[in-house]
């Protein structure tokens, strides 16, 4: 299983879950799901690493 650091990079940059939502394009309750450990799409993924500024791979261990 992948381990997701989407919610401890956004904290570091000081950028709120809603705030990331409305740079991604992606609904809110959605991200929530994917910080939490929801699967995420590729696609996906690569919208959080464009608004949060860093590689896909950061994301995800």
């Amino acid at each position: 299983m992948l381990r997701n650091n989407i919610k401890q990079i956004r904290k570091k940059k000081n950028l709120p879950l809603n705030e990331l939502a409305k740079k991604t394009g992606l609904a809110y309750g959605n991200l929530w799901k994917v910080e939490h450990g929801s699967d995420v799409k590729l696609s996906t993924l690569y919208k959080i690493a464009e608004a949060l500024r860093c590689k896909v791979s950061d994301l995800v261990e």
